[in-house]
């Protein structure tokens, strides 16, 4: 079996081992470093970043760098590429003055490096945030074998009319989308949204993450009648408030491959919305992730097997969710939920919940005890924190008792512990909870698992605890 090996040589040697060293003998290199442009073995420059600030040159020898690094002997090889182009307040202009302003003459060679990447199968381009970068400068179409498109912190603009050859990628994704994208500032070129530059047969998977309190879904509602094209779309990650969620959910009822759905965001109770029932999401949803909030709004007609609650909430209150979708909850086989500490504690409906699901095999418990913040579950920090009662704690072991014991099909359980900001003297008794859990469910479930984040007595500080088996 072989084993990982780290060796430091000069430069020269490392050419004469490469020359005598088979393609299929070498798996992985990490952390190869600049200086070997040299040696054009194919293993070299699989994973690549162009990032100016990290290279600590002028402008003008970026740009001779550039040149090495787009020949054939180098380019060829890369199949994962990071460009940067967030040149630092310390980039220089000119070899003379390390102090000049940004210069934005390296931007067009960089963008025009990226086309010489033929065989690049992963691309992600960091752009400073704001900076408007227009999709056709990209010149992706050139690039026959990319699959994954990255693209961070830039203001996209797209032609309004429709491009002729289309990107094909099959997962792009878009995070730290400035608001000002979404302005109406009366250009011809800014009416349309990056769904306008994909290939509809290629994009399988889609993922937008915005960096302010603004809707996704209005920008995508710029390309609303290339909606329907998008049949092979099967996995959509979405980061949006809850007054923003009703173009996001005009967005998703009209792809008929959807399989996976994650939303995340703020504010999830302001959704100001009731969508019909011929708008619902298709019934080839198989998993959702997301507040229990949304739950009405995307599963009333769907039979997902996986359901996560990414944010917290009281166990009473879901239950009274997950009424209103019965065919979602006859599906499910696979169940996360985050419960705060408090709600744990005064659950007073404990045999309902997970014996609602007929199916459930696997359960998974986030139980947190809130500090003075907000999640965005619409439950506040403050809140919660008064109205847990310690003296409600030695409930809890019956309560997690009683509540898995109802559900006569499970076989895994695991419960998360985020019991950080509860003081120490308050923590439960672990070992004699998992001995109460495991009693009242045997035979069925012969071994829980505790895992999470809790604070350590012994040295007064946090650390994560292990699984305790």
């Amino acid at each position: 079996m072989p084993l990982p090996t780290c060796f430091h040589l000069p430069n020269e040697l490392w050419c004469e081992i490469f020359e005598n060293l088979p393609r299929e003998d070498l798996r992985q290199i990490h952390s190869v470093s600049s200086l070997f442009h040299d040696i054009s073995h194919s293993i070299f420059f699989r994973d690549f970043t162009l990032d100016p600030n990290r290279l600590d040159l002028a402008v003008d020898e970026v740009i001779e760098r550039l040149v090495l690094y787009t020949s054939a002997s180098i380019a060829t090889h890369v199949r994962k590429l990071k460009v940067s182009f967030k040149f630092g307040p310390g980039f220089r202009s000119s070899s003379r003055c390390a102090t000049a302003p940004i210069s934005p003459s390296a931007v067009s060679p960089l963008l025009r490096s990226i086309q010489s990447f033929k065989n690049v199968r992963i691309l992600e381009c960091e752009f400073r945030f704001g900076s408007e970068v227009h999709f056709a400068d990209l010149g992706l179409q050139s690039l026959p074998n990319l699959r994954e498109l990255r693209i961070v912190g830039a203001r996209l603009y797209c032609p309004r009319t429709l491009m002729s050859s289309k990107i094909k990628v099959a997962h792009f994704s878009f995070s730290a989308i400035p608001e000002i994208v979404l302005d109406e500032r009366g250009e011809a070129d800014t009416r349309r949204s990056f769904l306008s530059a994909l290939d509809p047969e290629t994009l399988t998977s889609l993922t937008m993450s915005p960096s302010h309190h603004c809707s996704p879904g209005a920008w995508l509602a710029n390309d609303s009648d290339l909606f329907p094209t998008f049949r092979n779309l099967q996995s959509v990650t979405i980061d949006c408030d809850g007054p923003f969620i009703r173009p996001v959910h005009a967005f998703l009822v009209q792809l008929p491959a959807l399989q996976h759905l994650t939303l995340t965001g703020r504010f999830c109770r302001s959704t100001e919305f009731t969508p019909t029932s011929k708008c619902s999401l298709p019934r080839t949803l198989r998993s959702f992730t997301g507040p229990a909030e949304y739950i009405p709004l995307f599963l009333a007609d769907t039979t997902c097997t996986r359901l996560a609650i990414n944010t917290r909430c009281r166990p009473d209150e879901l239950y009274a969710t997950l009424l209103g979708t019965p065919s979602c909850v006859r599906a499910v086989t696979e169940l996360e939920v985050h419960f705060s500490l408090a709600g744990v504690c005064t659950w007073k409906a404990s045999r309902q919940l997970f014996a609602a699901f007929p199916k459930l095999r696997t359960v998974r418990i986030r139980i947190s005890h809130p500090s003075f913040y907000d999640d965005g579950s619409g439950v506040s920090g403050p809140a919660e924190t008064q109205s847990f009662v310690p003296a409600y704690l030695p409930r809890l072991p019956c309560i997690l008792a009683a509540a898995l014991r109802a559900c006569g099909t499970l076989s895994s359980v695991v419960i998360d512990w985020d019991l950080r900001d509860l003081a120490p003297c308050l923590l439960p008794n672990f070992d004699a909870l998992r001995e109460i859990l495991l009693n009242g469910l045997a035979p069925r479930i012969m071994d829980i698992e505790f895992e999470g984040k809790l604070w350590n007595v012994r040295v007064t500080r946090r650390r994560w605890f292990g699984r305790v088996r």
